[in-house]
Order: C-alpha cells, then sequence, then structure tokens
C-alpha cells in the first residue's frame, strides 16, 4: 500500500485482489441504460432544442429527428468518452463521494485508466 492511498482504498483493493469483493456492474448497467433513455426520451435535443428525441431498446445511442445529433447517453457529464459503463461509472462516482479515494485510486480498482 503506497502512503499516498487511504487505509480504506487498501484494505478495499487487498478484498479485490484476494477475491472476496467481486465489482460486477451488469445488471446495474441495464437499470441504469433504462433511465437514460427514459431521460432523453423526454428531454430536447442539446444541439437544436427539438423535442424528437428517438432512442432504441438493443443500442446506446439517441439520435435527434430534427437535426440527427446522435449523443452517447454520458453527452454532457464528467463520464462523456471515458469508456466506462454505466454501472462503472456509478461505481466510481459512489467511491468517489462516499470516501476519501481520489479518482486516480479508484481507476486500478476498476481496471481501467481512467
Amino acid at each position: 500500500m503506497s502512503s499516498t492511498e487511504s487505509a480504506f482504498g487498501g484494505m478495499f483493493r487487498q478484498l479485490i485482489e484476494l477475491g472476496v469483493i467481486e465489482i460486477n456492474t451488469e445488471p446495474l448497467d441495464a437499470r441504469i441504460e433504462r433511465r437514460l433513455k427514459r431521460f432523453w426520451e423526454n428531454t430536447s435535443c442539446p444541439r437544436c432544442g427539438h423535442q424528437s428525441i428517438m432512442t432504441w431498446e438493443k443500442h446506446d445511442r439517441v439520435r435527434c429527428r430534427n437535426c440527427e445529433f446522435k449523443p452517447v447517453y454520458t453527452h454532457g457529464t464528467p463520464f462523456h468518452e471515458k469508456h466506462l459503463s454505466c454501472g462503472e461509472v456509478l461505481l466510481a462516482f459512489t467511491l468517489y463521494a462516499d470516501t476519501l479515494l481520489s479518482i486516480n485510486q479508484i481507476a486500478p480498482l476498476l481496471g481501467r485508466a481512467y
């Protein structure tokens, strides 16, 4: 454990390495994607302002029927283009908000370079 890592971060990392805690975000991803789809379906286009957003059940894209703008679900958030799944974004935010861990300490826990 490095001197810059908090005690909780070190213990959390050890529990993951020992297999005591497994980070499985897949079911969470599906629920988050459903909520994001509802959000996009009930909001206006960030580019043209029209209320004509279209979503697809099997894709993580949305499209404006008016101007053809195609943002991803995380458009306009700090997690845009970070290549994290929805569950990983929520987990990273929760760890960041509820612990003394920095983003740099959280990224290795998720196995990603943030």
